[in-house]
């Protein structure tokens, strides 16, 4: 059953059954602007005029670099009026990364925030690029709505967007995705996830993040919800009591900030409040359990529980506002114990997989069905009613359901290829499978369950194997560990390189901090096998994004630190009686 709109079909069709509700919620000029559906699709046609006027035709490319903002929806829509194909640009990309992107891409014009059009005039080259003041000088000009032409060729299996990946093995490349492609995952996401009219969703994730860009983007076109907007970072968490908003999109990076802010107040208050909290914690995973439906946990547990919901639990989500239903996390798993704490104060987390590739959600915990430590049920796009379908490769061979895997998806999601790199597009599309590169599993339930990168799985000397991102993912967990990348490939054990807090470092010595670290090595591992506990660590300097050992979605390079701090790593590596 074929599925599927092209975006401008989308726009109007949306904008037209929920005209008088409220699309867009940003701040402009001290107040909160509510910007309806239909007042939105105005606005998209009259910045569509500009697009216009300076010569955009279908097919063209239209690169938008900016900061998270209502203007870079409004921008992607007025691109797909023309039937164009919209490229969102992450803007703290380096001189090099920035100019790889928009050389790669060749735009036919740049629409950039202010203050990027001189940061970036290098990198943009000769290239034409016009300011967001340069495009509402224009509008201010416009006497009446612009009349879009009619597209004479766009299809739905036509590009929509130009999605360039973080690059973790090298330069970015452009995940073609289609019309098709995000329409109709937006439409397995509103049945997966769950969202209607009355939520509103908000997060600080940007639209070159392709998770964001299918749920706050697309998905408000088929189910009529809102989409908030912060200013920036510090204005997102003083905007949830004023926006209010029902869902909150996250990545791992998000939810270890706000769980930090959580404990940093716990610590201001006595002893004996800090020890009731901590064991109100422990007795609320109890009355939870690790399914939908709660534990029984006994009547003094869940009167306990009611208590400390009153004592503490309830002051914690009043800092989300009233309406806080849920938070979808995506981007990476997010460990368990996140899980289990947000689950304590009635605001669970619903992790979700997906990769740009597949447009990107493939799989999704939601209220009805959940399991801690799962990625949820996979969606209705690959149901074989609609000619999707998946299976696990294994290591022998063998394609199946049943066996633990390489995870192999085919169906309306998956991507176009790689712009400009055929070759490339071979190696991961396969008679249409998509190789995702993650090794997973489905339970006997129906949860799928990730676990790690293909290409990151460790053999040790002994040929003991494992996947480092689930002792990364434990060791997070300390307060002494900002960032962490586990090595020991042919060696006789694994080691962590760690990014250590500022504040940390400057309050010990050098040797203090080593024995630190040795013991939150213990005490954060002790759950895990014997051959995956790191032996020892090493702190390194932090991991950025401006030398590259990080990526822009903020996940570590790994060839990239091993080049950096290659002498380091040697040292500390043969300190431990490691040959290398």
């Amino acid at each position: 059953m074929a599925r599927g709109l092209i975006l401008r079909e989308l726009l109007e069709k949306g904008s037209e059954t929920f005209a008088d509700r409220v699309f867009l919620k940003y701040k402009a000029q001290g107040c909160v602007e509510n910007e309806t559906f239909k007042a939105f699709y105005d606005s998209v046609c009259n910045w569509s005029a500009f697009l216009h006027k300076h010569g955009v035709k279908e097919g063209d490319r239209v690169a938008i670099v900016s900061e998270k903002s209502s203007v870079q929806t409004r921008l992607m829509y007025a691109t797909w009026m023309l039937g164009a194909i919209a490229v969102p640009v992450c803007e703290v990309l380096g001189h090099d990364e920035m100019s790889f992107v928009i050389g790669d891409c060749d735009p036919k014009l740049i629409v950039a925030q202010d203050k990027f059009v001189e940061k970036y005039e290098k990198a943009f080259g000769k290239r034409t690029a016009f300011s967001f003041y340069d495009v509402m000088a224009y509008l201010e000009g416009l006497t009446e709505t612009f009349s879009v032409p009619e597209l004479k060729a766009c299809s739905v299996d036509d590009v929509a967007a130009l999605i360039y990946t973080s690059g973790s093995t090298g330069m970015p490349k452009g995940v073609m995705l289609s019309h098709r492609n995000l329409s109709v995952n937006a439409e397995s996401a509103v049945n997966g996830i769950g969202l209607d009219g009355e939520d509103l969703c908000f997060s600080i994730l940007p639209y070159w993040h392709s998770f964001a860009l299918t749920v706050e983007v697309i998905m408000p076109m088929i189910a009529g919800f809102s989409v908030g907007f912060a200013n920036d970072r510090r204005d997102f968490l003083k905007s949830m009591t004023i926006y209010n908003p029902t869902v909150i999109l996250g990545v791992p990076r998000v939810f270890e900030t706000m769980r930090s802010g959580i404990l940093k107040e716990l610590k201001k208050q006595s002893p004996t409040v800090q020890g009731l909290f901590q064991k109100a914690l422990k007795n609320a995973s109890k009355v939870h359990g690790c399914h939908s439906k709660d534990g029984s946990g006994g009547l003094f547990r869940k009167l306990f529980h009611k208590g400390a919901d009153r004592l503490f639990f309830k002051k914690v989500r009043e800092r989300f506002g009233s309406r806080l239903r849920f938070f979808v996390g995506g981007g990476a798993p997010l460990d368990i114990e996140y899980q289990h704490f947000f689950k304590a104060f009635g605001i669970p987390v619903f992790q979700g997989y997906g990769l740009t590739e597949s447009s990107p959600i493939i799989s999704a915990n939601c209220r009805e069905s959940y399991k801690f430590g799962s990625s949820g049920k996979i969606f209705d796009w690959l149901d074989e009613e609609f000619g999707g379908d998946y299976t696990f490769l294994s290591d022998d061979g063998t394609r199946s359901k049943a066996v633990e895997g390489e995870l192999l998806v085919k169906g309306d999601c998956v991507m176009k290829g790689y712009w400009r790199h055929a070759d490339e597009s071979a190696k991961t599309l396969d008679d249409g499978w998509l190789h995702t590169g993650d090794v997973a599993y489905v339970d006997d339930e129906g949860y799928l369950f990730i676990s790690g990168r293909k290409g990151n799985m460790i053999v040790l000397f002994g040929g003991e194997k494992l996947h480092p991102e689930h002792v990364e993912d434990a060791l997070k967990n300390s307060e002494y560990i900002s960032e962490v990348m586990v090595i020991g490939e042919g060696m006789k054990n694994v080691y962590a390189c760690v990014n250590v807090p500022e504040e940390k470092r400057e309050a010990h010595t050098e040797e203090e901090l080593h024995l630190i670290l040795k013991k939150e090595l213990q005490i954060h591992c002790a759950h895990l096998a014997v051959y995956q506990r790191p032996k020892s660590a090493i702190c390194l300097p932090d991991f950025n994004v401006e030398d590259g050992t990080l990526t822009a979605t903020m996940k570590v390079r790994r060839y990239k630190v091993r080049e950096r701090d290659a002498e380091r790593i040697n040292g500390f590596l043969n300190s431990c009686g490691e040959s290398i």
